[in-house]
């Protein structure tokens, strides 16, 4: 029996998503399709703009058999690490295959890039050292060391999926994983502001939602997905920044240069920065452009203040285990599943259940991310699996 793995956002999911779903479906022809998804908050460390159970509802509607929610320790991660935990989850569900996008599609390179990364030679440790002494941030650094010894496989550290992609096949080479890895051709802009119907980006999706501008980015979607972007953006129940401002500012400033020093990648002297950042911003958008440069990139400075809001340390992080327990979403009914299931070592709970063993800083995202979106605290706890047949 073969079983698919995907580990995806969908913040919405649209027709880009839809041609990778169904070329991996058609390349492995699998029992079931499993998705490891990205709760309340995802990996760059912003709010989702639809909630878990509406992104897990279009997933199924695609093809998907069953979508789970991965802990957010895992999610608001920098690369390697999201992938790690993503990756060891889908394992542990019983996955067998492994489908992602990637700029370049050719697994021969991503995988040697990647054994290069496991195993660096000190050529590249000393190319690596130098650039960070030249004021590179680290992914800067990497990619630079990269494609000064390995020309080839440095142009592929380029590409944020090629980056996700590698990171993948590190993990299941860390983890000794057996899964085959089935890499599928990604086009399209990944950061594009234009909405191309076919190949759309997501970040340029829900930048047109918020503005209004529904033509062409409704285009984009699936017929499921566009009537829950639309339901959504007609109830109110989206994502209000200047909450999430006035929350984000309200924290920082209460906290100690000691607090600040004690989150996530957060070291050398960042902590001064980021508590004098936040006397003088008046948005979280201000607070990370004014510490966005050559050495901090944007995505670290939005994880390091999600890792603030939602209470998550550096030391947490060091002991955190791999997932052992799954917050299932979504599940299309299914007697295939149960066969897979009963072998697996991690235990899959409802959000009832889930709650009671959830780690805190999984129980504030999905809180933090109900006010912001104007819903009670409680909201979630309320909310079923969703269910197809």
């Amino acid at each position: 029996m073969s079983v698919l793995g995907i580990i995806a956002e969908y913040d919405p999911f649209h027709n880009g998503h839809l041609r990778h779903l169904r070329t991996a479906v058609e390349t492995i022809l699998p029992s079931a399709v499993l998705v490891a998804l990205s709760g309340p908050f995802k990996q760059r460390g912003e709010p989702a703009l639809l909630s878990p159970f509406l992104r897990a509802e279009c997933a199924l509607a695609a093809g998907a058999d069953a979508v789970f929610s991965l802990p957010v320790c895992w999610t608001v991660r920098d690369a390697e690490h999201y992938a790690l935990g993503a990756v060891s989850l889908l394992a542990s569900l019983g996955a067998t295959h492994l489908a992602f996008g990637a700029e370049n599609a050719d697994l021969s390179l991503l995988q040697r890039t990647a054994d290069l990364l496991e195993n660096p030679s000190s050529t590249l440790n000393e190319s690596l050292h130098a650039h960070l002494r030249e004021g590179f941030g680290y992914p800067a650094a990497l990619s630079a060391a990269v494609n000064r010894c390995f020309p080839e496989s440095g142009s592929v550290l380029e590409h944020p999926n090629n980056i996700l992609a590698v990171c993948y096949l590190r993990a299941l080479r860390r983890l000794s994983l057996s899964l085959v890895p089935v890499p599928v051709s990604r086009s399209g802009a990944y950061h594009s502001d234009r909405v191309d119907p076919e190949a759309p980006s997501a970040s340029a999706l829900r930048s047109a939602f918020r503005r209004g501008a529904w033509g062409n980015a409704l285009e984009a979607l699936p017929v499921p997905s566009r009537k829950a972007v639309q339901s959504v953006f007609l109830s109110g129940y989206i994502p209000d920044s200047a909450c999430l401002d006035a929350l984000l500012l309200s924290r920082l400033r209460s906290m100690t240069p000691t607090e600040a020093a004690a989150l996530p990648d957060c070291s050398e002297g960042l902590e001064n920065a980021l508590l004098k950042a936040a006397a003088r911003a008046n948005s979280r958008e201000k607070l990370i452009s004014l510490l966005t440069g050559r050495r901090y990139s944007s995505s670290r400075i939005s994880r390091i203040c999600t890792s603030a809001l939602l209470h998550i340390t550096a030391k947490q992080l060091s002991s955190l285990p791999l997932p052992a327990s799954a917050l299932l979403l979504g599940i299309r009914k299914s007697p295939s599943l149960n066969g897979i299931w009963k072998k697996g070592p991690v235990q899959i709970s409802d959000m009832t259940n889930w709650c009671s063993s959830a780690c805190p800083a999984d129980l504030e995202a999905w809180r933090v991310w109900s006010q912001i979106c104007g819903l009670p605290d409680s909201w979630f706890l309320t909310r079923k699996v969703v269910t197809v047949r």
